[in-house]
């Protein structure tokens, strides 16, 4: 159920129109306010075009109404900035409207959906949980539509505080009827539809995009050892090269030297053959043409 709605301006945060749901009390004006200052402080936590749904708890401590911290739940656009990002269970806090007999300050949890529009901040507080919530934002944007059909980006720059609340917030009122009204109809509405599988779709393209990350980390791992190993058989491949070398030449050294060995003894077999023993003939047949030629 819508039970809490406003419109802020964006320029200083101020309320131009807001709308509580009947028979629901709580400091939730004050918390929406405090939401606003902080969203025009930071416009990066929900950039113009997007949207995102924050989470405020009291701080028992502080003692005061409105005290506490916001924490972003989910959604469009920027980070957590001052506030911390949240988790996914957002939507599963207690409900604001079980707060009967508390007081002002009896709400202990508020979850407010935030759509950044041109000029202009539009918030809703619900107490759904699980899909439903997502009407939230298409309620948001049915009152986006219908505000900036009547008042151009000028004309709310130069609003005063709740200068719109009289010719606006019954158009909010009606439409946040129809929406509590048909609220179980509209949670199976395409748009709701289309939002959740663009939501899927975008959760999947992540898981992927992991993926992807983890197994290039594990190339990587795998590239690094594998070039390890290739610089290892490297050095083992060089010295291997360098010991082969060697016994090459070695065993080059020693075919010639068996050659040269071979041939000097075959030399020496073939004059023994001619000149026998000791050189005596080739001696004695050169002492003979000596004496020939002498005694001519």
């Amino acid at each position: 159920m819508i039970i809490y709605t406003v419109i802020g301006k964006e320029a200083d945060g101020s309320v131009l129109v807001e709308s509580s749901h009947a028979g629901v009390e709580g400091n939730f004006p004050l918390i929406a306010t405090q939401l606003l200052e902080k969203l025009c402080d930071d416009p990066n936590l929900v950039p113009i075009g997007n949207r995102k749904t924050f989470i405020h708890r009291e701080d028992p401590e502080s003692g005061g109404c409105g005290a506490g911290n916001f924490i972003c739940g989910g959604g469009e656009g920027g980070g957590g900035g001052l506030w911390g990002m949240g988790t996914p269970s957002w939507f599963g806090g207690s409900d604001p409207s079980s707060s009967e007999g508390e007081g002002a300050c009896g709400l202990d949890t508020y979850y407010f959906h935030v759509l950044h529009g041109e000029a202009a901040l539009y918030v809703c507080l619900s107490d759904d949980t699980g899909r439903q919530a997502g009407v939230n934002f298409n309620y948001l944007e049915d009152v986006q539509r219908d505000f900036a059909a009547m008042y151009t980006p000028n004309k709310i720059n130069r609003a005063n505080a709740y200068g719109m609340n009289k010719a606006f917030g019954p158009s909010i009122e009606k439409l946040s009827h129809h929406y509590n009204t048909n609220r179980s109809s509209m949670a199976t509405d395409d748009r709701l539809v289309q939002l959740t599988a663009k939501i899927d779709d975008l959760k999947d393209v992540i898981g992927s995009n992991i993926s992807m990350m983890m197994s290039r980390g594990e190339n990587l791992s795998q590239l690094a050892v594998k070039s390890e190993q290739l610089e290892a058989d490297a050095s083992v491949f060089k010295k291997r090269s360098t010991t082969l070398k060697r016994k090459m030449w070695w065993e080059y050294v020693k075919a010639n030297s068996v050659l040269i060995c071979v041939a000097a003894v075959t030399l020496f077999f073939l004059s023994f053959l001619v000149c026998g023993v000791g050189w005596g003939r080739c001696i004695a047949k050169d002492e003979d043409n000596d004496g020939q030629e002498g005694g001519g």
